[in-house]
């Protein structure tokens, strides 16, 4: 036996039992094809990275002889604005996703904003959340005048636990917000359940979660509205870029008017040919040009998703190996995620107690982009949320008890998302995913490595 073999058997087992009690048995390099010797000098200090000079694959990606002619010739058509290009482009991706409208806006936080400016919530109302996200999430949902609900984590799926949801109801919840953060589903079964017990208002942000599905279900199909981004490190890349799906036709004339200056659309009616806004409305139409991006970019899109699936169920079972790195749970049901982020959570007591930060160090040096993910800065104790507090329309619908900041974020702590800042790591680098086995095979062995010699780096 190779000597790098027997440290890691040495390592692994003694780290489980130290943690466990039990130690990891019938484990041993190499544990895949391409394994390499990991006993070499870390990067870090001094050695040769894993990656070497390899390079992955640049992200966005464009055909420039396929594509440029399509792109010259509405640029040369002068007709800029929404028009058949914007049509053609929402069709197919509702008919992707399997609903009946979609509906494209410049960006994916003017779709979730106009989402629940749809919405029959108001003042008074509350909305629960998922606080594992990016603020644009909820600013639809203080447009509106609401007030955001967190309920914590399930930390093993980085997901909004349907159990913390019934938790946080009352009789003034109104809605609720998750968020298929990294392109990992929320467990939308549960999630509906409780929603049609409540007569409760759900949008998905799937702004990350581009063809993730749960039973052969896509995400964002499953609430009222679902909500993308279409941003340049997306899935489906256009620059900016946005969507909301929905199944209900009154609802997409809603948003159809708001997001056109609130001019007539469907059952949003008023005098044919009139210019004057029937509702409080927007501007975030989507361009012709930005359309095109989106055709061009989704010709490819089911075939890339199946790479990255493949490539993250290969990661899963090789990297369960490691005592050190847990990689994030599907939830039962979820038979896709569309791995924009492969996402782990790091185990530092089953690691010699390694800082995380120290293991993120190495893991680079190797050649793997990682990072913590969200920083430690959660969404209902940003100063965002203090000043929304402090308004008129806030200070006019809620008691002084309820705007108290310092009692709002104690009310809203999430031990699990806290818990989930300090481990989790993220491997994200937009074309990284669609790599080959042994691009996959590198991010294992730069794995192997650092456990090989987790005693140098301490």
């Amino acid at each position: 036996m190779k000597s790098n073999e027997i440290s890691r058997r040495h390592f692994i087992s003694t780290a489980a039992a130290a943690t466990a009690g039990v130690a990891i048995s019938g484990i041993s390099s190499p544990v895949f094809a391409n394994s390499k010797d990991t006993s070499d000098k870390l990067a870090l200090l001094g050695g040769k990275s894993v990656r070497g000079d390899k390079k992955w694959q640049k992200w966005p990606q464009w055909n420039a002889e396929k594509f440029d002619p399509k792109m010259k010739e509405v640029m040369s058509s002068l007709t800029w604005s929404r028009s058949k290009n914007v049509a053609e482009f929402e069709k197919k991706w509702a008919e992707m996703h399997g609903s009946k409208h979609c509906l494209s806006t410049v960006n994916g936080t003017n779709a979730l904003s106009a989402a629940w400016m749809q919405s029959n919530i108001g003042p008074g109302d509350e909305v629960i959340c998922s606080p594992y996200t990016f603020s644009a999430s909820i600013f639809g949902i203080l447009y509106k005048g609401a007030m955001p609900v967190f309920a914590d984590i399930d930390p093993t799926t980085f997901q909004i636990d349907p159990a913390q949801i019934r938790k946080k109801i009352t009789p003034r919840t109104k809605g609720i917000l998750p968020v298929h953060i990294c392109g990992y589903p929320s467990d939308m079964p549960a999630i509906m359940k409780i929603a049609r017990e409540h007569n409760l208002f759900v949008v998905e942000d799937a702004c990350q979660a581009h063809l993730a599905e749960i039973g052969g279900k896509k995400v964002g199909t499953w609430g009222n509205a679902g909500c993308f981004s279409f941003q340049a490190s997306k899935n489906l890349p256009i620059g900016e870029g946005g969507g909301i799906l929905t199944d209900n036709t009154e609802y997409y004339d809603r948003l159809y008017s708001y997001h056109n200056f609130g001019y007539a659309s469907g059952s949003v009616s008023g005098q044919i040919s009139s210019i004057s806004a029937l509702i409080l409305a927007n501007k975030i139409r989507m361009a012709e040009y930005q359309a095109v991006i989106g055709l061009c970019q989704m010709e490819k899109l089911e075939e890339q998703h199946k790479i990255r699936n493949e490539n993250g169920a290969y990661l899963n079972e090789k990297l369960a190996a490691y005592p050190g790195v847990s990689p994030v749970k599907l939830h039962k049901g979820a038979t896709a995620a569309s791995y924009y982020i492969y996402a782990m959570v790091y185990n530092e007591d089953k690691m010699d107690g390694l800082p995380r930060k120290r293991f993120i160090e190495a893991l680079n040096a190797e050649g793997v982009p990682v990072a913590t993910g969200y920083p430690n800065d959660p969404l209902y104790g940003q100063p965002m949320l203090k000043e929304v507090f402090a308004s008129d329309i806030y200070k006019k619908c809620y008691s002084a008890s309820e705007l108290d900041f310092e009692k709002y974020k104690q009310k809203n702590h999430c031990p699990s998302l806290i818990k989930t800042y300090n481990s989790a790591l993220w491997i994200w680098n937009g074309g990284l995913m669609l790599g080959t086995k042994s691009d996959m095979d590198d991010i294992i062995n730069a794995v192997d490595k650092i456990h090989n010699n987790v005693a140098k780096l301490k």
